[in-house]
């Protein structure tokens, strides 16, 4: 904490003096920070909001970028940000658990039942509620940018998961999260907290026998030198929010803060194509290096949901939990009701 504070005060941005932004000069600067570097795709979500704010606000605003985790961990950035020390920051949504308990609703076994549903409930109103919450937290949140779907990899002396019997006895490796950790023990595993800086060492030495993240941080991290299965369990969802100091948005331009909240929304498609098109190439380098890659049926993933239902009334039946978990149960069946209609043209007949 004390490196990063001398950092930024080595870097302060000054406003700009009257008359420098008809200049040329910028008329806003602030840092903006994340842990992760270029080679995780969820860097690009902070990256594609620095281009587009730069860019549309045609240089009246400049972004200190402070990636790959100069500034510290997540909870050491997040902290920063709300002391009003940085403007802005990108964290895992897990992170946001230690300052608001309904984030945790993100990290509970198959809460979204696909990719779609995850997208259209983090960009629609449940997305938006959490958000907001943060202004109890001296935040602001302004965007989600989902990071896929969390599966199963393991040391190739060991197997493939199919079922959830297969992980009995294995050492898996796990967030630092009340909510993962049951998780993983439910499934039948001995779940292990690590730090992700120590997993790489942990998986080469045996310390633990598989861990579990998406296919682009499976290859970028070369978790891949250990862990030759790589078995898609579905299990938790990957986020990523964006968040703002609130005393220091509140103080903005109104042109500056509705700008802002616009890239924010803007961005999602080409975040989103970027992503799909990283987790494309992964699968593909995984069979290049050896790894053995196994989809788990939908009846086998009804038997690792069943094994975690009491999680549900263990972390979700407090406050407003119980109230988010129906919404999101509810946008599932929206989409299911929209599937089965056929579409309607001109407000006439369905197609047939």
């Amino acid at each position: 904490m004390l490196v990063a504070l001398a950092v930024l005060a080595a870097c302060a941005p000054c406003p700009a003096a009257p008359g420098e932004a008809d200049s040329g000069k910028p008329d806003l600067v602030f840092r903006f920070a994340l842990q992760p570097d270029p080679a995780n795709k969820a860097w690009e979500a902070a990256n594609l909001m620095k281009q587009e704010l730069e860019r549309r606000s045609n240089g009246k605003i400049k972004i200190l970028f402070y990636d790959s985790g100069v500034l510290g961990a997540e909870r050491q950035i997040l902290e920063t940000c709300y002391l009003g020390v940085i403007e802005m920051v990108q964290c895992t949504s897990s992170v946001y658990t230690t300052l608001d308990p309904r984030f945790s609703m993100l990290d509970l076994p198959y809460i979204f039942l696909n990719e779609e549903h995850h997208q259209r409930v983090m960009n629609g109103p449940v997305g938006q509620r959490l958000l907001d919450g943060l202004r109890r937290h001296r935040l602001q949140g302004i965007g989600f940018y989902t990071c896929g779907s969390r599966n199963m990899f393991i040391s190739g002396s060991k197997r493939p998961i199919h079922k959830p019997e297969d992980l009995a006895g294995l050492k898996i490796r796990v967030m630092e999260s009340p909510v993962m950790i049951q998780s993983l023990r439910r499934f039948g595993a001995s779940a292990t907290p690590l730090s992700a800086s120590e997993l790489y060492t942990a998986l080469k030495t045996g310390v633990v026998d598989g861990a579990e993240n998406n296919p682009q941080v499976f290859v970028s991290a070369r978790y891949t030198d250990s862990c030759k299965f790589y078995s898609k369990t579905r299990h938790f969802a990957n986020q990523h929010a964006v968040a703002v100091n609130l005393k220091w948005f509140e103080s903005l331009k109104p042109e500056y803060r509705t700008l802002i909240q616009q890239v924010a929304r803007d961005i999602v498609p080409e975040y989103n194509r970027r992503w799909d098109a990283a987790v494309e190439e992964a699968m593909e380098e995984m069979v290049r290096r050896g790894v053995k890659i196994n989809d788990v049926s939908d009846e086998d993933i009804e038997l690792f949901q069943e094994k975690v239902r009491p999680i549900y009334d263990e972390f979700a039946s407090q406050g407003e939990m119980p109230e988010l978990v129906r919404l999101v149960r509810e946008e599932w069946e929206r989409m299911k009701r929209e599937k089965e209609t056929p579409e309607r043209a001109d407000g006439g007949e369905a197609h047939r």
